[in-house]
């Protein structure tokens, strides 16, 4: 069905190698990281603790040269602060994709609408009235082609067949369907339609595939069915379409006319998200809510919340998605086939009126949690990354320019990276890993781009190859 919310939501997050060290979890993996694990190269082994260790972890300023894979010299300056989240611990979670089945439609739909009364809205079951809309705009869309002056004559000759076919389509259907919506009984198609707390709203399911028929991006979405019954009132009576989508700029900038405090807008999002029983659990920032026609200036009503999988308040997502990472797409190999997306986010808009849209992005299960990990000292991380970048210079794929020879870092941070199990497809585990790379911070979309990144294990030293993952 056609989506009526403009979403301009944040990029998808990456996933990343861990060598051959995997978490165990009930699924019966084994793992040790014990010591003598730690990579070889490191210069001083002085001791592994928890957290705590880096509290007052000092700014690494270093400089030295590697040789690429031309034989041309490089500069590499380090001058970077070094960042902690905001935890008193670190774990490792494993995790596995949840499976977009029968059984998982029905206990989305079940969970979120409020009554047993949940009816199909796939095109196979909508009511003759809705198709004979639909068959309406296809004819205008038809119509519409007349009047385009299109150079290319069989281009416009193959469009207009393709379209007289969904005509045609259309009347078959019409003649066939019933009149009333059909209740759902078995869920085997991904939409339906269902109330909430008084309002209508189409849930669909959806999925995309990369190479091989991987499911790299899964998730749920709830569409008001009629978005006009949460615009604001200025909007309600205007001839174009309304949309409304999340606000990148300052939010202090903006009068918010929701009648509704951010924190009051945020317990009716809370509601949603527990009611779907999905991880995702830590709210990660807001932004104001915008609405906008084709032809009037954006004004602003509501909060739009994100959730996050994460553990103890840190998010497994806000740290980098795999655009956020500024040399992913030029750098990835074409035998690097795309994998399952990382990210495991759910997005809710929310105003006085209620929930308006909600998208739940690749849904995962914590199937077991390692907790309170010894993590490698800091000096030996830095070790391991100086013989790393200086022998293996052209496994990191950095960018820097011929008349420069020159690949700078400014910032060292502590977060979690997913990794997969390359024994146990759809199973991935959350590692404390440390990264070192050039960052760009930007506040507005509480998001930061990463350029020439290093990856390095913080539990076993092992360098993550950041490519063989995405």
């Amino acid at each position: 069905m056609k989506r009526k919310v403009m979403v301009r939501t944040m990029s998808i997050a990456a996933m990343f190698f861990i060598g051959t060290h995997f978490f165990a979890g009930c699924s019966g993996r084994t793992v040790d990281y014990s010591v003598d694990d730690v990579t070889e190269n490191t210069g001083n082994r002085s001791g592994r603790k928890g957290l705590e260790q880096f509290a007052d972890a000092s700014a690494w300023e270093d400089e030295w040269t590697a040789v690429n894979t031309k034989g041309n010299t490089v500069t590499v300056q380090v001058n970077a602060e070094v960042f902690l989240p905001d935890a008193e611990k670190m774990s490792v979670v494993e995790v596995k994709e949840t499976t977009i089945d029968d059984a998982f439609r029905q206990r989305m739909a079940e969970s979120v609408f409020d009554s047993k009364s949940i009816y199909y809205y796939d095109i196979d079951h909508l009511p003759r009235e809705e198709l004979m809309k639909l068959r309406e705009e296809e004819q205008e869309l038809y119509d519409s082609y007349d009047r385009e002056e299109v150079v290319d004559q069989d281009f416009l000759a193959s469009i207009k067949e393709e379209a007289e076919k969904n005509l045609k389509d259309f009347d078959e259907r019409i003649e066939a369907a019933k009149e009333v919506y059909i209740p759902a009984e078995s869920f085997d198609v991904n939409e339906y339609l269902g109330e909430r707390e008084g309002q209508s709203y189409e849930m669909h399911f959806w999925r995309s595939e990369a190479d091989k028929g991987i499911v790299w991006l899964n998730g749920v979405c709830l569409d008001a069915k009629d978005i006009r019954q949460f615009c604001p009132e200025e909007l309600k009576d205007v001839s174009d379409e309304v949309y409304c989508t999340a606000y990148s700029g300052e939010s202090s900038t903006v009068d918010n006319q929701c009648e509704l405090t951010e924190e009051e807008a945020k317990e009716i999002a809370d509601r949603l998200v527990e009611d779907t029983g999905l991880d995702y659990t830590v709210c990660t920032y807001s932004t104001p809510l915008s609405w906008e026609t084709d032809r009037t200036l954006d004004c602003y009503d509501g909060y739009v919340f994100y959730y996050d999988a994460g553990l103890d308040g840190v998010s497994f997502v806000r740290p980098g998605t795999e655009t956020d990472y500024q040399n992913y797409y030029d750098k990835k190999k074409e035998s690097e086939p795309q994998r399952y997306s990382t990210c495991a986010r759910m997005t809710v808009y929310v105003n006085g009126k209620g929930i308006v849209f909600a998208e739940a992005q690749c849904p995962i299960e914590t199937v077991s949690v390692s907790d309170n990990v010894e993590l490698l000292a800091l000096e030996d991380v830095r070790n391991i990354i100086k013989k790393e970048v200086t022998e293996n210079f052209g496994k990191f794929r950095f960018r820097y320019t011929s008349e420069e020879w020159l690949v700078t870092f400014n910032a060292m941070e502590l977060i979690y990276f997913r990794v997969r199990d390359k024994e146990n497809p759809g199973y991935y585990s959350y590692v404390p890993t440390w990264r070192l790379g050039e960052a760009y911070p930007d506040d507005k979309l509480a998001r930061t781009f990463i350029d020439n990144w290093v990856l390095i294990n913080a539990i076993d030293g092992s360098v993550i190859d950041f490519y063989n993952e995405v």
